[in-house]
This record gives C-alpha cells, structure tokens and sequence, in this order.
C-alpha cells in the first residue's frame, strides 16, 4: 500500500486512490482541500470544497479567481445556482463565492491538470463591494515541480496565494478603499474559507514529518 509519504519520493507510486468527498469536506480545515497528495508537474488535482449562505446577510466573501488551466467542478450536493449532479467548466476568470438574498449550500468537487512544465499564473481579485470596481490583485505561480511536490509537504500554490492575497487586503485599508465611489469594502472572512488554518497545518505537519526522518536517521 502506498503512502502519501511515499507517492512524494517515488513517482512510481503515484497510484489510483480514491476519497469519499462528503467525508474530506465534513473533516477539511479549508475550502479547496486537496483530496489526494498529487500535486505535482501534470498531476489531476481533485480539490474539495463546502460553502453555504443563510440567506440572510451572511457574509461569506467573493473574489475573482484567474486560472491558467482548467477547472472543472461536479456538484455533489447544492441548492441554489448550482443544482445537485451539475458538472460544468469555469471560464478562465470567474467570481467564486459571493453573498446571497437565498439561502444555499453546495458540496463541490474542482478539479484541474497542472501544467507538465513552465509557470502556471494564477490570479486573485479583489472588487468594491459597492460599485464591483477592482481594488487589488494579487498574482502568483500556481504550480509545483515534480521535485518540489516529493519533497516537502508544501501547500497548493492556489491556497497559499488566496490565503496571502486575503491578508494584504485584510491588513490594508488603502487597498480596501475603492478609487471609484470611495467606499471601503470589509475585510475578508478568512475564516469562513479555512486556508489560514490549512497554511498553519501544513506548517505543523511539515516541521512534524522533518523531525520523523531526522530521529529516524539518528
């Protein structure tokens, strides 16, 4: 049986694994989870995500996400915009969360295909949340080596670039300032999407794994 220690240091082993979504979605810290631990040059990444609105004010966020692959997402279970068993395939940019006078939920699974080599640019969006006039983009690589993702236990690039994107809007009034209607959009909810709790654990498990090989080596 392979590890997720071992698909890291041998891509031989990279072999077909499977995941209950609804289980990695009820257990995940994040939204956009990875479900397996291919995240390599190439790979097919899985990732999944659980958002809901009571339809009441609730503010869970929105921002445009640019993306130099494709992401194709199947709903495992919504009500709302995105019915049940809908599989679809996002544009290039597109808006990804969003308030709602409607309450909803949905249980979806995104998946793209890394590039085989070269930068993969990604892009995060912030708009006003009053006129939509864009405030501030952030703009990273979203892809991983394939020697960089059987090494360390490093995060999705997608998470650590909207988790970074996010604090430099949270921790900026300037950049939370619309140019256009002067209006300062409130910061956003981290907490509803998890990815700072995701960058701390992978942290943890990271410096944990590190310290298993160094003891197992003494």
């Amino acid at each position: 049986m392979s590890t997720a220690a071992d698909v890291r240091l041998d891509p031989a082993a990279k072999v077909p694994m499977k995941v209950n979504a609804f289980e990695a979605a009820r257990q995940g810290n994040t939204q956009l989870l990875p479900l397996f631990p291919y995240q390599g040059a190439g790979d097919i990444v899985p990732c999944v995500a659980a958002l809901a609105s009571d339809g009441k004010g609730m503010h869970i966020g929105y921002f445009v996400h640019t993306n130099a692959v494709d992401e194709v997402g199947v709903s495992f279970g919504s009500t709302g915009r995105i019915r049940s068993g809908d599989v679809f395939v996002g544009h290039k940019s597109h808006g990804v969360g969003g308030d709602s006078d409607q309450a909803f939920f949905a249980v979806l699974v995104i998946t793209q295909r890394q590039f085989e080599s070269g930068d993969q640019p990604e892009g995060v969006t912030f708009q006003c949340e009053k006129c939509a006039t864009e405030l501030f983009r952030y703009d990273f690589d979203g892809g991983l080596s394939d020697e960089e993702s059987r090494g360390d236990l490093l995060p999705l690039p997608s998470l650590k670039g909207s988790n970074d994107a996010a604090m430099m809007l949270n921790t900026d009034e300037a950049k939370r300032t619309c140019k256009s209607c002067g209006h300062v959009t409130q910061p956003f909810p981290l907490h509803i999407w998890g990815w700072g709790h995701y960058m701390r654990r992978t942290g943890i498990t990271s410096n944990a794994r590190r310290a298993l090989v160094e003891a197992a080596q003494s």
